[in-house]
């Protein structure tokens, strides 16, 4: 072989890796790396859905965000940081995550707690989706339960 063909080879071959994502090739452990778009709906108590952006990282560490504004609230309006945490696989495609936010009064900034969120996801690599559920708890800062909800979880890749 050439140094041209050789270069044809390799060029083909970085081509053909870089047009399928790392999260869908088959025997890769960590095919839910990558960002998603999720919508979050709490069923108890019905509170409603929002939406959120999560990000799996190939170590094993997990980044969410959403709307850092909650207004009239049981504890009154708050704001939350940004969620950081670990994910780990628990199954062939599924998932268990746990991430935490700060929590602090929206009028005072005195500091409330924080929110604990752990997800159990199942990947469903044909349709490209991640589904399941999800519990949060809030905990005041000397790690008392304040509040619980329960609920469903489901996201879309972020793609180009």
């Amino acid at each position: 072989m050439d140094r041209r063909q050789l270069l044809t080879a390799g060029v083909a071959t970085v081509v053909a890796a870089s047009a399928t994502p790392a999260r869908v090739q088959a025997g890769n452990d960590h095919n839910l790396v990558g960002s998603w778009f999720g919508t979050v709906t709490a069923t108890n108590p019905p509170l409603g859905q929002f939406n959120d952006l999560i990000s799996f990282h190939t170590d094993g560490i997990v980044t969410e965000s959403r709307r850092y504004s909650v207004p009239s609230t049981p504890l009154g309006d708050f704001l939350e940081t940004t969620g950081h945490g670990a994910w780990e696989r628990t199954g062939q495609h599924t998932f268990e995550v746990f991430f935490r936010f700060m929590l602090q009064d929206a009028n005072t900034g005195a500091a409330l707690g924080t929110d604990n969120v752990r997800l159990w996801l199942t990947l469903d690599r044909a349709a490209g989706t991640l589904t399941g559920t999800f519990e949060s708890q809030i905990k005041d800062t000397a790690n008392s339960v304040l509040s619980g909800v329960i609920g469903d979880y489901s996201a879309t890749p972020i793609t180009v």
